[in-house]
């Protein structure tokens, strides 16, 4: 599925979202774009995180009310992520979709290219406005889907390895920004995102039969516009 087709998808939830929010004054919503940097985080001595990964994301965010002050934040976003690792140990197979790599030697470098589909939920409190501005601050989890995931296993190889990638990760999120107010209910979002993941990425193991755990790391800038 390429760019367009996932902004169609993204931009037609967006608009059965909005039918909400106008039909519920406790509801508001909006969507973002979001250039982001991510990095592995290994918690052994066998691996080592090489390189980050620019790149991008968007989605759409939502705000339930629970009182003046505090909601119920979920969403529904998109996600490029990854980074290189470097494996100290020789690797025995690495199971890619059209090919296995067999004997991968020690210090071998992997860079991985992963998309994720995010469904998070947080709670987020909020000041009144001062002048035309908002302050938040939220905090919360994030399931992961695996959309898609490949890697250079060799420079620039490219390959699809969904079969040694986690289907599901877990994360949990820290956000703060504002919202700039322009008319109505109309506000400019600007936001900041740190998530850090609960559980491993991939399921590579080493000639022990060790599976290493390497966690994804992930600070995105967000700017959107609410309702």
């Amino acid at each position: 599925m390429n760019i367009m087709k996932k902004l169609s998808i993204f931009i037609t939830m967006f608009s059965i979202f909005s039918a909400v929010v106008v039909a519920q004054e406790k509801f508001s919503g909006g969507i973002y774009f979001s250039p982001e940097i991510s990095w592995f985080k290994p918690d052994n001595k066998q691996v080592k995180s090489e390189k980050s990964r620019l790149s991008f994301g968007f989605g759409i965010t939502g705000d339930i009310a629970l009182t003046n002050s505090f909601s119920l934040n979920l969403g529904l976003g998109f996600f490029n992520s990854g980074g290189s690792l470097k494996y100290l140990d020789s690797l025995p197979k690495i199971q890619a979709v059209d090919s296995i790599y067999t004997n991968i030697p020690a210090n071998s470098i992997i860079k991985y290219k992963l998309q994720y589909i995010e469904l998070p939920l947080s709670i987020k409190g909020k000041t009144k406005e001062i002048g035309y501005i908002s302050y938040f601050l939220k905090f919360g989890v994030s399931p992961l889907l695996r959309y898609k995931s490949r890697a250079d296993i060799t420079v620039d190889s490219n390959d699809d390895i969904k079969n040694e990638v986690r289907a599901v990760a877990f994360a949990y999120h820290i956000g703060a920004g504002i919202t700039y107010s322009l008319k109505g209910n109309t506000k400019l979002l600007f936001e900041g995102v740190f998530r850090n993941g609960l559980s491993d990425i991939e399921k590579i193991k080493n000639y022990r039969n060790k599976d290493y755990k390497n966690i994804l790391n992930v600070i995105e800038i967000r700017a959107g516009i609410v309702f």
